[in-house]
């Protein structure tokens, strides 16, 4: 009798314990079983001050288990702000070098000058297996290295966001006019 209260104790406490480090976990109603980490930002134009076409491109893993809704740029310090541009976001599917293929919706931005964050929202959201790219148009800024921390958010409430690789752009100096 006492082994079989032991057991059970024993059992309460797994079970306890479990909820206790799984938490966030159980709360959420959506993750990326494997998440987004192929992403890369292609810039056609790296000389300052010149227009550019941005584009970031986001590989969805077939066994993601979650549509990509929401991707998230924070830029990392440095002496000036990415223009991202006020003209809407061109979004297709498939590879980069389509340059405007299958057409995959559009997407939403907004910009948060405290935090140096730009959040895009998918409409509707790119499926697994999927490989979707965002185009921004707008001029370069001055010359240095631009770079940004990635965060990844799938659709669904409570949804638990997937850091990403950063994203790195060179921009260079007008040199033709000396």
């Amino acid at each position: 009798m006492v082994t079989h209260h032991l057991s059970r104790y024993t059992f309460q406490l797994f079970i306890l314990s479990s909820l206790v480090w799984l938490g966030p976990w159980a709360k959420a109603q959506s993750f990326f079983y494997k998440p987004p980490v192929h992403l890369s930002i292609h810039n056609p134009s790296s000389i300052q001050g010149e227009r550019n076409r941005t584009t970031i491109s986001i590989r969805v893993p077939a066994d993601a288990g979650a549509d990509l809704e929401t991707v998230v740029l924070t830029q990392l310090p440095n002496l000036d702000q990415w223009d991202w541009g006020q003209r809407p976001i061109l979004v297709y599917k498939g590879d980069y070098v389509l340059r405007g293929g299958v057409s995959a919706g559009h997407a939403m931005s907004s910009f948060s000058t405290e935090e140096n964050e730009l959040t895009i929202q998918l409409i509707p959201p790119a499926p697994p297996g999927e490989q979707i790219n965002l185009v921004f148009r707008s001029f370069n800024p001055d010359e240095g290295i631009y770079q940004w921390a990635t965060r990844m958010i799938p659709s669904g409430g409570g949804a638990l966001a997937s850091q990403g690789p950063t994203l790195r752009l060179h921009v260079y100096r007008n040199d033709r006019v000396r």
